[in-house]
């Protein structure tokens, strides 16, 4: 007997919250063509290393889908429950970095700076890059019109 995926879980539903986390359009995300296929890694990473904090910030994002978007996002990144919370924020960092932030050692950051920066600022907390696509394929690149050292879509040679 096969299990079917809660649609909490769903992949379209994990897109549908990503675009609102991140500011990126669903389509962007999860194009029709994803030759890297991206937003099932991302799933199905968040799936399995997220455990219940992923889960209530999914089942959260369904509960109250209908809401307005200026009203759905900080109820994700602003949420009382600091593990939905964090893990909207691990999920906003994965799409824009590739890697995967322990919401436990992120939680813990966020606190170190707060209410004013120590003198030095501590390194960001421990993480995973998820794999070789998802760092070439982080929006961080996007956004900033570049790409990540080493890597390029275009032929070698495209800078003469």
């Amino acid at each position: 007997m096969t299990t079917a995926t809660p649609p909490a879980l769903s992949l379209d539903s994990f897109v549908a919250m990503s675009a609102l986390l991140t500011g990126v359009a669903a389509n962007k995300l999860h194009p029709q063509l994803d030759t890297f296929g991206t937003a099932k890694e991302y799933l199905a990473y968040a799936t399995t290393h997220g455990g219940s904090a992923f889960v209530s910030l999914m089942n959260t994002y369904a509960a109250n889908s209908s809401l307005p978007p200026d009203h759905l996002g900080p109820l994700l990144v602003d949420n009382p429950d600091p593990a939905i919370a964090y893990m909207a924020k691990t999920v906003i960092l994965m799409w824009y970095l590739g890697a995967w932030f322990e919401r436990d050692a992120l939680e813990s950051y966020y606190a170190s700076m707060m209410p004013t920066p120590p003198n030095p600022i501590p390194f960001p907390p421990n993480f995973v890059v998820i794999s070789a696509d998802a760092y070439t394929q982080g929006w961080v690149w996007r956004v900033g019109q570049t790409h990540p050292m080493g890597y390029s879509d275009w032929r070698f040679g495209y800078w003469n």
